[in-house]
């Protein structure tokens, strides 16, 4: 909705807009400055409207487009907050990367050990395809227990075979669900940097060809 309008147009637009009482108490963009002033700063015009009709924009969602509304606010702040301090940084490029690592990197690489969880309990007691874990569990019957040759030298009476092939099949389901939510979130994320790019460059709809090589731009992939 944002797209197809010249910079004198977008100042008509934005005071007749419903966004525009979101922001008057706070600012006057629009109406004070210069069309020139306007048409230097058109490339980032789209995202302050964008942002400033979030309010709006949330309030008329509901499930999980409202959701989505919430997260991709997140998203937006932390970029924003990443060119806030670059324009602001003093220090040299090693620093600054290593503070955004410290930031975001780390709770990042952490979100995507999540998985690892799932493969605690195939380490400590083992599978059926596996063999056995670091803890030998004999989930025998009492009777081929004691009379296994060789002796059975695993804990007995602790898990039976039926509960163990339960527990194996509910850590199946748990590590394949954490690694999907694991890519899932990572592309959510990326499309949101893709967007937040688009509409402070001021960009139009594009083609998927002209999509995926703005997307090539965008993380230097070129």
């Amino acid at each position: 909705m944002y797209e197809g309008y010249t910079e004198i147009d977008k100042t008509g637009l934005y005071k007749n807009s419903p966004y525009s009482f979101e922001n008057k108490e706070t600012s006057n963009y629009d109406e004070n400055v210069s069309i020139y002033g306007n048409i230097k700063n058109r490339d980032s015009n789209k995202l302050k409207l964008y942002k400033t009709a979030y309010k709006h924009r949330y309030a008329k969602k509901k499930g999980l487009s409202k959701l989505d509304c919430y997260y991709e606010k997140k998203i937006f702040k932390k970029i924003d907050y990443i060119y806030n301090l670059a324009d602001n940084w003093h220090g040299d490029k090693k620093s600054f990367k290593k503070k955004i690592m410290k930031k975001f990197g780390t709770p990042l690489i952490l979100f995507a050990l999540l998985p690892c969880l799932g493969l605690i309990i195939y380490i400590l007691f083992g599978g059926n395809e596996i063999g056995r874990g670091i803890i030998n569990i004999c989930t025998k019957t009492e009777a081929n227990h004691i009379n296994a040759s060789p002796p059975c030298a695993g804990i007995h009476n602790v898990i039976t075979e039926d509960n163990n092939n339960y527990i194996e099949y509910t850590h199946f389901v748990f590590l394949f669900l954490m690694i999907m939510l694991v890519i899932f979130v990572f592309i959510y994320i990326l499309l949101k940097v893709v967007k937040y790019e688009r509409l402070r460059e001021g960009k139009g709809k594009m083609s998927k060809k002209e999509y995926f090589n703005y997307c090539k731009e965008v993380f230097n992939l070129k």
